[in-house]
């Protein structure tokens, strides 16, 4: 056989092979595209058979995986269109496509459990709870401290009613009635919240010794809460123990990197313990992210 003939059949069977991969690297773009093109042409069922079909291909598919739940959400099946966005996350945490219908399908998943609450026990104190936090979430404060106080008028220990109530007094600015509260609370059932709100409250009230153990409480109960580790932070500064509070404010930084709160907190931190070039640097960054600019007490929270 010729050199040449040799060449050719060799360029050939490259061609085929190039072909071959370029196919196979093809099809799957192609079949998504197909469950895509089912779900706008108004085919959620065809979507659905497509899309099973190519999972069992490419079980971790973050894209299929969305198609699929935005073809159950089509069918109002809202439980099946979680569980594929679930799906969707564990392969990808930070799918933004996931993401976005996780919160329509949970905020619709929430109206439907509203509504059957609301037909079984009309005046229930969880109904009342759920209403507050409701309102809560729109800014309508006022309102939503009625709702929490008519679940309370219920059920008296009712905890997450105890907290919703307190966090708004807190807001306000009105500490003793939310100290009172979150101690009820705490006695019932010892949470984060009771915790870091007490500190907040304890600290604008100038009692910051007590307030440094309220927020170590809540330290230990969730150690990745970076406003708790802020108060903390704030609270040793208060009492002369810079120091202590640059370490603590690091900390906050270190799992918040762009909370502009935590630098400031760090820049009155690093004045208080005579570094002028650090604490020009942590304003600096405090105000480059929005942080705090004056004021004392701890870092608001909505928790």
């Amino acid at each position: 056989m010729s050199s040449t003939v040799r060449a050719c059949r060799l360029t050939l069977a490259l061609g085929v092979l190039a072909a071959l991969v370029s196919n196979a690297a093809a099809q799957p773009a192609d079949a998504l595209a197909d469950i895509s093109r089912a779900l706008v042409s108004g085919s959620p069922d065809h979507a659905l058979e497509l899309g099973t079909a190519y999972l069992k291909r490419h079980p971790r598919s973050p894209r299929a995986h969305v198609l699929m739940a935005r073809a159950r959400l089509t069918k109002g099946d809202l439980g099946a269109a979680y569980e594929e966005l679930r799906r969707a996350l564990d392969a990808d945490p930070r799918n933004e496509d996931a993401l976005y219908y996780l919160g329509l399908v949970s905020a619709r998943l929430s109206e439907a459990e509203f509504k059957r609450l609301a037909g079984m026990a009309p005046d229930s104190p969880r109904l009342h709870q759920l209403m507050a936090e409701s309102l809560e979430a729109r800014g309508e404060r006022p309102a939503a401290a009625r709702e929490y106080q008519a679940a309370l008028d219920g059920d008296p220990k009712l905890v997450p009613a105890l907290l919703g109530l307190a966090r708004l007094k807190r807001i306000a600015l009105e500490c003793e009635d939310a100290i009172a509260l979150y101690q009820r609370a705490e006695a019932l059932q010892p949470t984060f919240d009771g915790a870091y709100g007490l500190g907040v409250c304890l600290s604008v009230q100038q009692d910051d010794d007590t307030a440094v153990k309220r927020f170590e409480e809540a330290v230990t109960r969730d150690p990745t809460a970076a406003v708790a580790w802020v108060g903390l932070g704030t609270s040793l500064n208060k009492l002369h123990r810079p120091a202590d509070a640059i370490q603590k404010l690091r900390h906050a930084i270190e799992l918040e990197p762009r909370m502009g709160e935590a630098y400031y907190a760090l820049g009155m931190a690093y004045r208080a313990d005579k570094q002028p070039d650090r604490a020009a640097e942590a304003f600096r960054k405090a105000e480059e992210l929005g942080g705090a600019v004056g004021g004392g007490g701890t870092t608001e929270s909505p928790r």
